[in-house]
């Protein structure tokens, strides 16, 4: 649990000892005073709370939010509600919470809140974090929408006026809050907003790595708080004790406490009630008051009645006085008479049931066996359950149970594991139901709600509970269920090879055991879908997969479980190479946006055969759907997914200006946010497009980077990954080593079994590699290797590419009427790098044949379309061909937006259309400095003032390019 109750204890004494830190971090804090942390680490009672207090002083210019972390843990997010709940924002009905709309004036209790339209927009994110209800319809939140949303939250507060978040004892933090502090360090930079964070050195924190992290953070100070020194020791003395001790008594002093103010304080209440009067000496410091009697803190002299009760508030840490008189086994009357008594003692705070101290609390819990402290953790958890509490509130009780010893505690666990999904904390939702999983082992249920929540965090033990499970499950429907929840989460780790296996095995049963309902229909359809999306991932089983579903009737497409099934026919049909006109209408069936809640394979994939056959405005239509719906939900990966994916068609409809900016985005989440490694499809495409835009040294810099194990084994990402090696090694002069790359991606198509001629178009480069090493007859052994297959497939731009492999490899006349046929083939078609492509190779055919003026044209035209598209790795070989052949530029090459990069290009897009700055950053998952940055960038490159100018701008190379 965590306390909202300020920092600063009663009879604090005054600070002393300690002016070179806070003039340390009151000048970190100056600065810019803008997003910067403060961490301050030492033993317990060495004083980092004071100085927290004594940098939080008030200031009506400054808003300032505190939460104390408590030892017996806390449910999902607790520190932040303890935080945000002084502004009304953890109460009332979530159907009329102020995030998800202006707030009425009467509807809170902040009024510095009311009506606040600055909570709008991805600030309502964070709801699931700071209310305790769930979502009504069960479902899970999204972990960095969660956080993205409280992100948003904090903005909008610190908009107002500057904000101080102060978290005590950060070492009990609950995880899902510490992981969104650590999230707010690393983008809090513009923002008026400090970080205020404790952490006792000698308790060993949960999640060490995160901690780390923020204390590596260039913005956080960290500050060890180091013991005090002999002349703070005397100055503290002196002030408490009226009397100037002496040099001895310092020493003495010291000595006992090691210079540790709380136990100095301590050290003077005892000095006071045994001899008021008396000399401050060495003497008067005796050995009776060394650290055993400071530590034991009066606990002897109380009577048993009220340690019950000290026990029942070590143990409960709660503020309501019944749950702790039921657990001292009183009733409220005689516990808040012994409440009045640890008071007078000095154990507790004047103004809460808490502890003056931790150390206090400890040593509470410290004289208490072992035995009896488990037993009062299980009643606690049963007086709590019994009364209604929240399910959080139990569990952490339970948590501190070895052992789950009856079945009320499991469902108690399960139901607080449920609650903490809903709010987007899956690693705690884990822990519940990894303790509950103690009382049975083999509960079916258990192991998949467990390895479901496990699939964000813990990959190699969820899908080990998924083995358990299947291994005991016995009903073919669960069995089902259980299969497609192992294919899901082996996707995430490259495991399909094992998750085809699996699904393999049971659609047998499926056929011959589950019925023509509705619900088993949909049941089949999806666990062949499964089959498909887990087959189709690995080159090994690709065959396989095909050899399963070569008779395979394509269903009509009615259902979701129906689509998704055709978009993965579709993306079998793809590969395989099967003529684009079979595949085109059944993948048009399939683009019905709302299927997004069955992964949106099924739309992935009908959109794959779609681009592929140049069909192109349905697949960015319902691409930027799912993109904008991963945005509005702060859905990272989804968001760099969808992306990625329009990225790569955007660069297959030759326009590489949004091309840059989606993969630039898509990188960016991946490394900036996600930390994934492994990622492929967002390095490739990016850097295929600064190949294109002449940066091909940039482009193996972000395909160094790629690190996925096994990256061979894939049927997609490693053909992606050979060719944009490939071209990357063309663009910087090494032709053998692009052409090893090549043949090594055909080589390995073919062996897949993957007979798209489009998928990875390795042969269309490789010819013109090997036409300009002059190797003819080895390019048209690949022409006639691949031929079949382009007619099969049989778009126009396939065929138009196939007659520039040959033209380039074809000498004399008959070599140019294959370049002027393909010029033919790709005008009109999508296929507009292909084509410029076509108009320069034929140009420089005519201009070797002496036909200056025919090459003139070609060259100009296939200069006009590189400029449309951005493919400035053509135009720095067709403009001096242009001017070997007599001609003359007719326009320039340059565009003003040239310059800009993938970010700045999104940003502008979006300022453009008239987002505001907030709205722009948001969509982006950026901070709004960065937007006000690029947007700064963005009027430099281009020579304009405002967001006026630059719509008109964009629009005229809108109207150019179309």
């Amino acid at each position: 649990m965590a306390s909202t109750s300020g920092l600063k204890a009663e009879d604090e004494p005054t600070l002393v000892g300690r002016d070179l830190e806070l003039a340390l971090i009151r000048e970190h804090l100056h600065g810019t005073g803008e997003g910067r942390a403060v961490l301050l680490r030492g033993p317990a009672g060495i004083g980092k709370t004071r100085l927290m207090h004594a940098l939080t002083e008030p200031d009506a210019d400054t808003r300032v939010l505190t939460v104390k972390c408590q030892e017996s843990g806390g449910a999902a997010y607790e520190a932040v509600r303890g935080l945000f709940a002084p502004l009304g924002l953890t109460e009332g009905d979530p159907a009329r919470h102020p995030l998800l709309g202006p707030v009425p004036e009467q509807a809170t209790s902040a009024p510095s809140l009311a009506g606040s339209a600055a909570l709008a927009g991805s600030a309502a994110l964070a709801l699931p974090a700071l209310t305790t209800d769930g979502d009504p319809d069960g479902r899970p939140a999204d972990m960095y929408g969660v956080m993205h949303g409280l992100y948003w939250l904090t903005a909008s507060l610190a908009a107002e006026r500057p904000l101080v978040l102060a978290v005590d004892d950060l070492q009990w933090c609950d995880e899902a809050s510490l992981r969104w502090l650590g999230f707010l360090l690393r983008r809090a930079e513009g923002l008026p907003v400090a970080l205020l964070l404790t952490l006792r050195t000698e308790v060993e924190p949960a999640r060490p790595d995160v901690l780390d992290e923020m204390a590596d953070a260039a913005s956080c100070l960290t500050v060890d708080v180091e013991p005090l020194t002999d002349e703070a020791v005397r100055d503290m003395l002196a002030a408490s004790l009226a009397v100037t001790p002496d040099a001895s008594a310092v020493a003495r002093c010291v000595e006992l406490t090691g210079g540790n103010p709380f136990l100095i304080q301590l050290l003077v209440r005892e000095l006071r009630r045994r001899s008021p009067d008396a000399a401050l000496d060495a003497d008067a410091l005796r050995d009776g008051l060394g650290h055993g009697t400071v530590a034991r803190f009066h606990l002897d002299r109380l009577t048993p009645e009220r340690l019950a009760v000290a026990k029942a508030l070590a143990v409960l840490e709660s503020e309501d006085i019944e749950p702790v008189a039921a657990l001292a086994g009183t009733t409220p009357g005689p516990a808040a008479s012994a409440v009045d008594a640890l008071r007078a003692a000095g154990l507790l705070r004047s103004d809460s049931l808490a502890y003056r101290h931790d150390l206090m609390r400890q040593a509470v819990l410290d004289a208490t066996p072992a035995e009896e402290r488990l037993a009062l953790r299980e009643r606690a958890a049963r007086l709590l359950n019994d009364s209604g509490r929240p399910s959080d509130q139990v569990a952490v009780q339970l948590m501190h149970l070895p052992e789950v010893p009856e079945p009320w505690m499991v469902t108690v666990l399960r139901s607080a594991a449920l609650g903490a999904e809903q709010r987007g904390a899956p690693a705690t939702a884990g822990q519940y139901l990894s303790r509950a999983l103690r009382y049975d082992p083999a509960d079916i249920e258990l192991l998949s709600a467990s390895a479901r929540v496990l699939a964000h965090s813990d990959h190699p033990t969820a899908l080990s509970r998924l083995e358990h499970a299947l291994s005991l499950a016995t009903d073919p429907r669960l069995r089902c269920r259980l299969v497609l929840q192992y294919v899901i989460t082996s996707l995430g780790v490259q495991n399909s090879l094992r998750a085809f296996e699996l699904v393999g095995e049971t659609l047998p049963m499926v056929e011959s055991e589950l019925g023509d309902t509705p619900d088993e229909q949909a049941l089949r359809t999806l666990v062949e879908a499964m089959a498909l999306v887990s087959g189709l991932d690995e080159k090994s089983t690709v065959r396989r997969v095909s050899e399963r579903f070569r008779e395979h009737t394509l269903p009509p497409g009615e259902t979701a479980e129906e689509r998704l099934l055709l978009g993965m026919l579709c993306a079998l049909g793809t590969l395989e190479g099967r003529p684009a006109a079979e595949l085109v209408p059944a993948a048009q069936r399939v683009l019905r946006v709302g299927d997004v809640s069955l992964g949106g394979w099924g739309a992935l994939g009908a959109s794959l055969t779609l681009y592929l056959a140049d069909e192109i405005k349905p697949v960015e239509f319902v691409l930027t759907t799912l993109l904008e719906h991963a945005q509005k939900r702060g859905q990272a990966w989804n968001s760099a997914l969808a992306s990625t994916t329009r990225a790569q068609v955007h660069l297959w409809a030759g326009n590489t200006a949004q091309a840059l900016a989606d993969a630039q985005f898509a990188f960016d989440l991946v490394h900036r946010d996600l930390h994934v490694k492994s990622a492929v499809g967002p390095h490739c495409t990016l850097a295929d497009v600064l190949v294109l835009r002449g940066d091909a040294r940039r482009a193996e810099e972000l395909l160094d980077l790629v690190r996925r194990p096994r990256l061979d084994e894939f049927a997609l990402e490693s053909h992606t990954y050979m060719m944009s090696r490939a071209r990357a090694r063309a663009a910087l002069g090494d032709l053998e080593g692009a052409l090893g790359h090549l043949v090594r991606c055909g080589d390995s198509l073919a062996e897949a079994g993957i007979g798209s001629p489009v998928l990875a178009p390795w042969w269309y480069d490789a010819t013109q590699v090997l036409a300009d090493l002059g190797r003819y007859g080895e390019g048209r052994d690949v022409v006639d290797r691949v031929a079949p297959a382009v007619r099969r497939w049989g778009t126009p731009r396939a065929e138009g590419m196939l007659a520039v492999a040959r033209g380039v490899l074809t000498p004399g006349d008959t070599g140019i009427d294959e370049l002027t046929e393909a010029a033919r083939l790709l005008d009109g078609s999508p296929g507009r790098l292909e084509q410029a492509r076509a108009e320069y190779l034929l140009g420089r055919r005519l201009l070797e044949r002496g036909d200056s003026e025919g090459a003139r044209e070609r060259l100009r035209r296939a200069i006009d379309i590189a400029v449309l598209c951005g493919d400035r790795q053509l135009l720095d070989q067709a403009v001096p061909a242009l001017g070997a052949a007599g001609g003359r530029l007719r326009r320039g090459t340059e565009s003003p937006t040239d310059a800009l990069s993938g970010s700045e290009r999104q940003v502008a897009e979006r300022a453009a259309a008239g987002a505001t700055n907030r709205e722009i950053a948001e969509a982006l998952f950026l901070t709004q400095r960065t937007v006000e940055f690029h947007l700064t960038s963005v009027y430099r490159k281009l020579g304009i003032r405002g967001r006026g100018e630059l719509a008109n701008v964009l629009a005229a190379e809108r109207g150019d390019v179309g």
